[in-house]
């Protein structure tokens, strides 16, 4: 036991640290042509941060996360992601308090979560991100999902496509949410525990379920386009429209929620299709607009959008199936 590492974490050295190290280095380089700078944030926040910013009703704060008592008797937790972090640092030094709007960062460093170990994902992971704020423009929200966009082209991927969806307004969000409560109260009976549990927390959240027999019962759920305001409608088609117009696949996924709950607005995933007819190798990253993250953690009430990608989950898709890609090269 002493001489292996715990489930779901991994040793990085020689060709394999080798090519971690070179995604980060690619990632960082493509952030900076945006002026993007770097930011770092302590691995371990307190548990009050998560619970208000990525949100009690979700599997990461629910399930997922390393929370421990420290000595002066405070909850602690090992970040499960990075973006809460960033915006309480935002907050805490008045990184905001910038004529030069918005406040751009990106950074790089290990997350950890307490879920199932699978190819590319880890326990403990590396995750590379880029928060914009400050911009409530969806030129904005383009230009940080094309930056997304590139990496994964410049890492060899070719076929790459984002998914999109809106979760609109506070308006279109309540609308849908009744709307959902009175489907799913159908079937909720059938329904594994989790669901029957974010039926009275957040609905929104069922739509996120992975047990196949609830994902057939999800197909024939209310949609959230049907409920968006016309301003949020108007919004997605110019952030769509935009990514198009430079030669971005954008497909609208209505099912597409992401896992976090400060995200409002235009949310997105990338994939990928590495030959006509094979399977999407899954999700390399996502993220999504959000409204009121940083007035939830103490800050103005200002709009912002952000990106992460796993580091682990890129170099083993990019590893495994790309024959060609900088990660082979010196």
């Amino acid at each position: 036991m002493i001489t292996q590492a715990p489930r779901g974490t991994a040793d990085w050295y020689g060709e394999s640290m080798a090519k971690r190290e070179k995604i980060e280095e690619i990632c960082k380089t493509i952030a900076a042509t945006y002026n993007i700078k770097q930011i770092m944030t302590p691995v371990f926040e307190h548990t009050v941060l998560f619970q208000r910013g990525v949100g009690e009703t979700t599997d990461v704060v629910q399930k997922e996360m390393y929370t421990f008592e420290d000595k002066g008797g405070r909850s602690i937790t090992l970040r499960p992601e990075l973006t809460a972090g960033v915006m309480r640092s935002i907050v805490s030094n008045k990184l905001y308090a910038n004529a030069d709007l918005p406040v751009k960062y990106c950074y790089v460093g290990p997350c950890f979560r307490y879920e199932r170990p699978q190819a590319g994902r880890y326990r403990q992971f590396n995750q590379f991100g880029i928060e914009a704020v400050g911009n409530p423009s969806f030129y904005q929200d383009a230009e940080v999902i094309s930056i997304g966009h590139r990496i994964l082209l410049t890492l060899g991927l070719k076929n790459v496509k984002v998914l999109i969806n809106s979760l609109g307004d506070e308006e279109s969000r309540a609308n849908y949410k009744v709307a959902l409560k009175e489907y799913f109260a159908k079937h909720i009976d059938k329904m594994c525990p989790d669901c029957k549990r974010r039926l009275e927390i957040n609905p929104l959240r069922i739509l996120d379920c992975k047990v196949p027999e609830d994902i057939e019962i999800v197909k024939g759920a209310p949609r959230m386009t049907d409920y968006l305001s016309d301003a949020s409608k108007a919004y997605l088609n110019n952030v769509i429209n935009t990514l198009q117009s430079v030669g971005i696949e954008v497909e609208i996924d209505t099912n597409l929620v992401r896992g976090l709950d400060y995200y409002t607005g235009v949310v997105f995933e990338y994939h990928a299709v590495l030959k006509e007819g094979e399977q999407d190798v899954g999700a390399l990253g996502g993220g999504g607009h959000y409204a009121n993250l940083l007035a939830e953690v103490g800050g103005p009430q200002m709009e912002g959008i952000g990106l992460a990608m796993g580091v682990e989950r890129l170099a083993y898709v990019v590893s495994q199936t790309i024959k060609e890609n900088p990660l082979n090269g010196p």
